[in-house]
């Protein structure tokens, strides 16, 4: 039986301690600590997590591999969304409790989303080099789309989807949406128009925003095919999962010129190398894995992971600040009321 009255949570992929600094205020009072030493290889992350109850994830893999080493392992947090990095069904086997946060940033998200798709329909990373430069109007007026009017099309009909087809409307655009997970009642919710296929969302979206999970079905969603598939002029937004878009296939169709552009947050490996062809383009817009970030959603995030471990640790399912996918699958290491 695991020790009830003391507890170690550790985050692998930080040299900050600082960073975690809310979650250390809420774990240390409760009993427990909270180490955080960034992992170089799976070995070393094994070595980090022998004595840990609790792993703190934001993107690293969580494997069968690595579970079969770690016996102390009860739960493991997702920081946010995403649960692809994490091999649940193997969680489960170990006996080790799964939890995330499917509201997280969702706001942020979509208000991401639009900037994105509004900095490279306006041109304003090309019009705000030329100004800094000294020149006036140096980059041109060269076509924009009007996006007022136009139609966005949503790749998955989720919170964040839901979200961004609110500001979408807002800005006067028709919202044409996909989901085949969805029942109508999400469309609705969305004011989408609901796509019956993938392929009438390629041919008929002026401009596409994807929120859809990384899963063996969405990787390479959007790969060749799919963007000769769409509208010349298109603009893709992706702040979603990175192997959602090959990137091979993305930067083909900027090179060849028949897409408009692309606002990127997420990659298909991050950190970007800095010879990526992706940076070489005018009409496109980067960002480094930042849509869910504000002061407020990073405060609330923080304060969540550390009532989850508390509450878990106390012996209690941490439902009330968490969703725990696996519960109804995993026998926990510990009693859980």
């Amino acid at each position: 039986m695991p020790d009830q009255s003391t507890f170690t949570a550790v985050q692998t992929e930080s040299n900050d301690p600082a960073w975690f600094e809310v979650e250390r205020s809420i774990i240390e009072p409760a009993g427990g600590r909270i180490v955080v030493q960034r992992a170089a290889s799976q070995d070393e992350r094994a070595a980090l997590l022998k004595h840990a109850h609790a792993v703190l994830v934001s993107g690293a893999q969580i494997t069968d591999a690595l579970l079969g080493q770690l016996p102390n392992l009860e739960l493991i947090i997702r920081y946010g969304v995403g649960v692809d990095t994490l091999d649940i069904p193997a969680a489960t086997a170990h006996g080790v409790v799964v939890a995330h946060y499917p509201d997280f940033c969702q706001p942020e998200v979509a208000n991401h989303a639009m900037l994105l798709l509004l900095a490279v329909a306006r041109k304003l990373l090309p019009h705000d080099r030329t100004m800094r430069a000294g020149q006036f109007r140096g980059a041109g007026l060269p076509v924009v789309p009007p996006i007022t009017g136009q139609t966005l099309g949503i790749v998955a009909v989720g919170a964040i989807g839901r979200e961004v087809a609110l500001r979408a409307r807002a800005f006067g655009m028709h919202v044409l949406a996909y989901d085949p997970y969805v029942d109508a009642s999400a469309f609705a919710e969305a004011g989408a128009e609901r796509a019956a296929t993938f392929e009438e969302l390629l041919a008929r979206a002026d401009h596409i925003s994807v929120h859809a999970p990384l899963t063996p079905e969405t990787h390479h969603l959007f790969d060749r095919a799919a963007f000769a598939r769409m509208k010349p002029g298109a603009i893709l937004v992706n702040t979603a999962r990175g192997p959602i878009v090959d990137e091979e296939a993305l930067v083909e169709a900027l090179q060849e010129g028949g897409l408009g552009g692309a606002g990127m947050d997420v990659f298909e490996v991050e950190p970007v190398e800095p010879d990526s062809p992706l940076l070489t383009f005018e009409n496109v817009a980067l960002t480094p894995h930042s849509a869910f970030y504000s002061e407020a959603s990073n405060q609330q995030i923080k304060e969540r992971v550390g009532h989850t471990v508390v509450s878990f640790m106390q012996g209690r399912w941490p439902t009330e600040f968490a969703t725990v996918p696996n519960r109804n699958e995993v026998t926990p290491k510990r009693t859980l009321r």
